[in-house]
């Protein structure tokens, strides 16, 4: 009797109260209410999300694409990829299917002409009043408060530009300089306008290149005597030109200018249009291996077409895009499964489109994909992330899409509790309830003998 651990007061020491009948009817109820909710809590298994290093070791993994580009037939599309490894694979065709897709508009797509590609090639480009001043500037000599780093730019800048390449020592330079003098001033002053074949004003300027000071440009330009004489056009990375050989008077350079830009259409008010009467869909796969890579839409030739691939466009609407094996029925299986918060990023480029409103531009795309385990089965998250990056003008605008794989997995598990945890969390919500019950209750009975001995003394 002397271990007993639960020894009890005797009756007639121990004192009934309607604060301790309020008090236990309080730890009865709260003792109810939080055995339905644990035993509820106990009975639902929940969700567990886990992040854990990779532990999947397959060296390939599964692209699955639904890829719509809008303005490239699909006798002109290709489809390619890359990866961290080298390995670089163009035109693949293995399960891959092209459907046709009609643009169905009036416009059913045209080539673009070589005057209105170096119109809108050129028609949004804005110059300070100091470039501009740079770029209207003679090339006489190299100690002059310009630059004069780009002979590319000047002819660019201008539709059509009238250059005399001469050398100080040649004594037909200096016999012509007057003559050239005056037509460079006539002409940059518009005093006698060069109109294109609609007659509208065409931006002619006339300068010249000193081939002692600027003697490397003059070799770019493969320039072999003096004075040589050339009207370059605009969009030929200066590679473009007409050689004047006529009489070296004023009267015949201008004829020469009016004759040779009247054979061009310069300003037609030309806007952006379909190149192609309809686009092409793409649905396949291709399996790469598992390291970082590039997958990417392109045009290029057929046998029947040679096309200006620098000037293609490749805006594209994504339907699908998604990792792994079998991962369209499998993400539509398991998305009930998930999390809502990772429910978006299984595909995550769904219904998407991404479009360039200009030449030599490219919608790049960068995903993050991470490895996810439900349950037992295996699927793949993604970020998404994308830019319309600048193309060199030379170079094939492609509809990239770059994928990295990240190191570490997503967990996803049931959580069941164990039944040790139940009948433990069961004793503490018993004896907590009547414990902190008790303790108000004595607490209520000492504040209130106290409050009443004070007003005794009072009286």
């Amino acid at each position: 009797a002397s271990f007993d651990a639960f020894r009890t007061v005797p009756k007639d020491l121990a004192e009934a109260s309607a604060t301790g009948a309020f008090m236990t009817m309080v730890a009865v109820l709260t003792c109810v209410i939080l055995f339905i909710c644990e035993t509820k809590a106990f009975m639902t298994s929940q969700r567990r999300t886990d992040v854990a290093l990779d532990s999947n070791q397959d060296s390939m993994l599964g692209i699955h694409f639904d890829v719509t580009m809008l303005d490239m037939a699909c006798d002109h599309v290709t489809v390619g990829v890359w990866d961290a490894f080298g390995t670089d694979r163009m035109n693949i065709t293995k399960n891959l299917v092209k459907q046709r897709i009609d643009h169905r508009g009036v416009d059913k797509g045209h080539a673009y002409t070589d005057d209105e590609l170096t119109e809108l090639d050129f028609s949004e480009r804005s110059l300070t009043a100091e470039d501009k001043a740079e770029l209207d500037s003679d090339w006489s000599s190299s100690s002059d408060q310009f630059k004069h780093d780009s002979f590319e730019d000047v002819v660019d800048v201008h539709d059509y530009t009238f250059v005399n390449f001469y050398a100080d020592w040649c004594p037909h330079c200096r016999m012509f300089g007057p003559i050239w003098d005056q037509f460079e001033q006539d002409l940059n002053s518009d005093k006698d306008p060069v109109v294109d074949a609609d007659g509208v004003k065409a931006n002619v300027r006339a300068l010249k290149i000193n081939c002692v000071d600027f003697e490397e440009a003059c070799q770019q330009q493969k320039v072999q005597s003096f004075p040589t004489v050339r009207l370059y056009r605009r969009g030929s990375a200066g590679k473009n030109w007409a050689d004047f050989r006529g009489k070296r008077q004023g009267e015949a350079l201008l004829q020469f200018a009016k004759e040779e830009v009247r054979k061009r259409h310069i300003h037609t008010g030309a806007h952006y249009h379909d190149v192609f009467a309809e686009g092409c869909r793409l649905k396949g796969s291709v399996e790469v291996a598992r390291v970082p890579g590039t997958l990417h839409f392109q045009a290029m030739h057929n046998k029947e077409r040679t096309l200006n691939l620098a000037y293609t466009n490749v805006s594209h609407t994504v339907h699908s895009l998604t990792f792994g094996e079998d991962a369209a029925q499998r993400h539509l299986a398991f998305r009930a499964f998930l999390p809502s918060e990772y429910q978006k990023h299984l595909n995550p480029l769904e219904g998407r489109s991404f479009t360039v409103a200009r030449f030599h531009q490219a919608p790049h795309h960068y995903l993050k994909v991470v490895h996810t385990k439900i349950f037992k089965e295996r699927v793949y998250q993604q970020t998404h992330q994308w830019s319309s990056r600048n193309v060199a003008k030379n170079a094939v605008p492609q509809a990239k899409f770059s994928y990295d794989l990240s190191p570490v997995e997503v967990v996803i598990s049931w959580h069941q509790r164990r039944w040790y945890d139940y009948i433990t969390a069961i004793f503490a919500i018993i004896g907590g309830a009547f414990t902190f019950m008790s303790m108000t209750s004595s607490l209520v009975t000492v504040a209130s003998s106290q409050f009443k001995a004070s007003i005794n003394k009072l009286g």
